[in-house]
Formats: structure tokens, C-alpha cells, sequence
């Protein structure tokens, strides 16, 4: 069974970690938005490939690793209803499962979706810095000024922080070679069908207007497909934007697991 972290009991969620990083970043984005939210047993996994769950040689593509998942929550959770949380990468996954498990889910979050291989580079934002900070960027490893100068929209220590603390650690672990595989089969066999699905069960779309990975894009032009969803765009945000505006970022997502 892949590597996962468990906490709470209530209704299950399961809570899926975007590329190179692994379950300790979701359970650090997560994790303050249920803080007085209701009984959830969130599960947190780290994917085949990240964290403590190590590469497979029959992962081939993404199809393999949604099947990966899908195996892991028969295991898990067999026959039982289940939300969904999906951040970057994770949020594909998460779309895959909708997709395949539509029976099983009783609702879906996408953080920061978009910017696959597919998608337009010249729909997606060029880096930028709102809020700006001149003291940290001296005191930076070499290694660390190409995030805090390309991915911190707002810059501040603490999520400097987070970086050495959490990313840094991830990515030590993530297996290239598989990634690479996935990458050449990076659309799902059924893209075309699952584009063309709507989704009826309570939803919340979060994107950052200044993020220059995912972009903000692709996440409107799938707004039509989730009747029922909540669709956030924040400003001064970007990739991390669960790091850099946290208060509104808990606030959509307790009013997501309000609603279901």
C-alpha cells in the first residue's frame, strides 16, 4: 500500500500532493482549514514516485499512476463515499478519479489546476513580485533564489521556511525517471470524454492571478464543467497561494466541506 498519513475520523477525504513534493506539504496547507471544520478523516498519501512511496517500474504513464490510486483507495476505502483534494498535479489526479469513481464522490477541491504540457506557455503569467522583501533574497542559497525569485508572489521568511522545511526535503525524494515516463503520456486515455463531463457534486476552484506554473486559465475554462463549484481567483497569489494569502484560502476551503 502506498505511504500515507491519517488523521481525524469522520468522513473520509482524501487529500492528493502536487509533482516532486509529497503528502507533508498537503497536510501543511490542509490541515488548518479543518481546525473546527467537523469530524474528516483525512488521508494524506504520498503518490508512487514522491515521499515514501518509491517509483514502479509499471508506471508508464498517467493512466498508470491514476490506477495507482485507485488501487489504494479500494484498499482503503472499500465501497465508502469520499471527497476529494487535489493540489497541481494532484488536482489532475483528483479529476481522473471524479472521472472513473463518479459514484464514489462526494465532492471535489482543485488547487491551483492547469498548466499541463498541453496548455498554451503564452496563457500563463510571467513571474512577478507584489509584496516584495530586499532582506531575504542575501540571505538565500543559490539553489533557493531561482524559487523565491520566480515563485514568491509575495515574499516573506516564513515561506522561506516552508521551503527548506518541506519542498526541499520532498524533492530529495521524488524519482525523476518516473516523472519523465509520465510526462511523455502525461494526458489521461479518456481526456476527451472526462473535458466533456459535468460534475454535480459540491466543488471549489482556486487559482492564483499571478501564477506563472499552472497559469489561472485552464482553471476558468473548466468552471462550466462544475455547476456546483465555488471558483476563486486571488490575487497576489500564485503557486503557493495557500502560503501566500492563507486566510482566504482556509475560508473557501472550510465553506467546501461545509458544503458537502
Amino acid at each position: 500500500m502506498l505511504h500515507h498519513r491519517e488523521i481525524g475520523t469522520g468522513t473520509p477525504i482524501v487529500l492528493l500532493h502536487g509533482v516532486t513534493v509529497d503528502h507533508r506539504h498537503m497536510m501543511d496547507v490542509m490541515e488548518p482549514c479543518f481546525r473546527g471544520a467537523g469530524a474528516w478523516r483525512r488521508i494524506y498519501v504520498d503518490m508512487p514516485g514522491h515521499g515514501l512511496s518509491p517509483a514502479r517500474n509499471d508506471i508508464q504513464s498517467q493512466d498508470d499512476l491514476l490506477s495507482a490510486m485507485q488501487e489504494f483507495i479500494e484498499a482503503k476505502l472499500p465501497a465508502e463515499r469520499f471527497a476529494v483534494a487535489g493540489l497541481s498535479r494532484g488536482s489532475y489526479i483528483a479529476r481522473g478519479l471524479v472521472h472513473t469513481m463518479p459514484e464514489r464522490i462526494s465532492g471535489v477541491a482543485l488547487i491551483v489546476p492547469g498548466g499541463n504540457p498541453s496548455s498554451d506557455p503564452k496563457r500563463i503569467p510571467d513571474p512577478q513580485v507584489i509584496v516584495e522583501d530586499k532582506t531575504i533574497q542575501p540571505e538565500l542559497s543559490e539553489a533557493e533564489i531561482w524559487a523565491h525569485e520566480n515563485m514568491s508572489v509575495i515574499q516573506r521568511w516564513d515561506i522561506v521556511e516552508k521551503r527548506r522545511q518541506i519542498i526541499a526535503p520532498a524533492r530529495a525524494l521524488f524519482d525523476e525517471d518516473q516523472e519523465a515516463r509520465i510526462v511523455n503520456a502525461f494526458e489521461f486515455s479518456f481526456a476527451a470524454e472526462e473535458e466533456a463531463t459535468t460534475v454535480n457534486v459540491p466543488s471549489l476552484v482556486v487559482v492564483g492571478r499571478q501564477d506563472s506554473i499552472s497559469g489561472y486559465l485552464d482553471g476558468v475554462d473548466i468552471m462550466h464543467r462544475f455547476p456546483r463549484a465555488t471558483f476563486a481567483v486571488l490575487d497576489s497569489a500564485g503557486h503557493a497561494l495557500a502560503w501566500e494569502r492563507p486566510e482566504v484560502f482556509h475560508a473557501l476551503v472550510r465553506d467546501w466541506l461545509d458544503r458537502l
